[in-house]
């Protein structure tokens, strides 16, 4: 019995080790990510009031590419960086109901996931 009750103290303790472990690992990651959502957030933001005012919304199904040169060409964004890191950018307006932007960045020390799926060079 009591050798039961030790093992069952082991498990909880490495059970209770790897949460501890993991949380503070993802807290780190979110930390130093943090930025970068944030960028992505003003790009959405500036393009919203940029294409809303310039534009005629895509037809249902299709999207449009607004590139950070674009904004930055018509004062919408003074530039893209984060710290020492100079980013790249565009946001992908799409029509799928509900118009939808999503922000993609690229930098020296993060990129936005699929980010190369709807860059146009």
């Amino acid at each position: 019995m009591k050798e039961l009750r030790r093992i069952s103290i082991v498990w909880g303790l490495l059970l209770l080790a790897i949460f501890v472990a993991l949380t503070f690992f993802a807290l780190k990651w979110k930390s130093k990510n943090e930025p970068y959502f944030n960028l992505e957030k003003v790009m959405v933001a500036k393009t919203k009031s940029y294409y809303e005012i310039n534009h005629q919304y895509p037809s249902k199904g299709n999207y449009v590419i607004i590139k950070y040169d674009e904004l930055k060409a018509n004062d919408m964004i003074d530039e893209l960086k984060v710290n020492d890191d100079n980013c790249d950018g565009y946001v992908k307006v799409e029509n799928t109901n509900v118009i939808e932007y999503n922000a993609f960045i690229k930098c020296g020390n993060y990129t936005t996931k699929n980010y190369e799926k709807y860059y146009e060079n």
